[in-house]
């Protein structure tokens, strides 16, 4: 059994705006080599963990031979760089969505079930304590209606690292690939729904890049609860103000509205009460982080795996489809 302590890591990827959020997770003295197509970027991390840097990851795989490797890549790489970990028999996590479609996804997701090959995806809500207290002990009742809204920081925060992210062509889609799929995939895990119907979906663009930067669509999840999710690269950023993060969710037993890490809890017949939330997803990428390991070392499935992963793309691929006409 590999010991947490002596568990060899790998970060591939390093520029992805991602990763300073899992830092902070990672066993003490673990990572043992890093890599990244930006050179300077690569080099800095390696200073940072005192550790061979690397251009071409598949040489880092090589030489490093890591136990784990946290995987991020433009949306465009990440089939090829999933292909090569798994037919390298090496476990690791891939930020979403994995692939450009569904058809990508699917492959990956075969070919690890065949080689039996551990991945796990940053859904990170599943592991929070926000999103499990509210499926186990406040929403008691049928989930009828859920609307969320999670509104982010303009288009042009990607310009430095990550300049990718600002055409179809090779990030996928915009606001509702990067943002949405967070909440697509919750709204499955409250409602136990295993698929959902897209209804209908309307993009905005309203940037010269080649991405949606708002976007509404509404669902039918498998249970029959309808979904109405919006997503936006829209927030005027400050300081203390990053973004609008607010769901509504409606049972038959009541009225919860989530918000600036409060809950509001109005049920039928008693005293509305206010309970205090984590709304910040930000703190739960190291809270996956170790959970991963953890799982991977007790061998135990993720939470969140290709599996999953595969459910939310189709569902965003027919969002994509209804939003686009293609």
């Amino acid at each position: 059994m590999i010991i947490t302590s002596d568990i060899k890591i790998a970060l591939l990827g390093v520029s992805h705006w991602h990763v300073p959020l899992y830092l902070s997770g990672l066993p003490e003295n673990s990572v043992v080599a890093v890599s990244d197509e930006n050179e300077a970027i690569a080099s800095e991390y390696a200073m940072k963990y005192r550790c061979p840097g690397y251009q071409d990851y598949r040489k880092m795989l090589m030489e490093a031979k890591p136990d784990f490797v946290f995987a991020f890549a433009p949306h465009y790489q990440m089939k090829a760089v999933a292909d090569y970990l798994i037919d390298s028999k090496i476990a690791f996590s891939m930020e979403k969505p994995a692939g450009l479609n569904g058809k990508e996804v699917e492959s990956l997701y075969h070919k690890a079930e065949q080689k039996g090959v551990f991945c796990a995806i940053p859904f990170v809500w599943r592991y929070s304590d926000t999103v499990n207290d509210l499926k186990n002990k406040y929403l008691t009742t049928d989930i009828l209606h859920m609307s969320y809204k999670f509104i982010a920081g303009p288009p042009s925060r990607y310009l430095n690292t990550s300049k990718w992210m600002l055409s179809s062509e090779t990030a996928g889609g915009g606001c509702m690939t990067n943002l949405g799929v967070h909440f697509i995939d919750m709204a499955l895990f409250l409602t136990d729904s295993r698929c959902a119907d897209t209804l209908s979906s309307i993009y905005q663009c309203a940037s010269e890049y080649d991405i949606e930067t708002y976007a509404s669509s509404m669902l039918r999840m498998e249970s029959g609860a309808s979904l109405l999710l919006e997503s936006g690269y829209a927030y005027p950023m400050s300081e203390d103000s990053k973004r609008e993060n607010r769901w509504t969710i409606v049972t038959k037993n009541g009225y919860y509205v989530l918000a600036e890490n409060n809950l509001a809890i109005r049920e039928y017949g008693s005293t509305p009460t206010n309970e205090l939330v984590n709304t910040d997803s930000d703190v739960y990428y190291s809270i996956f982080t170790k959970t991963t390991l953890d799982d991977f070392m007790n061998s135990r499935k993720p939470r969140a795996s290709l599996s999953e992963m595969l459910v939310v793309r189709n569902i965003l691929d027919e969002m994509n489809r209804k939003a686009t006409g293609k």
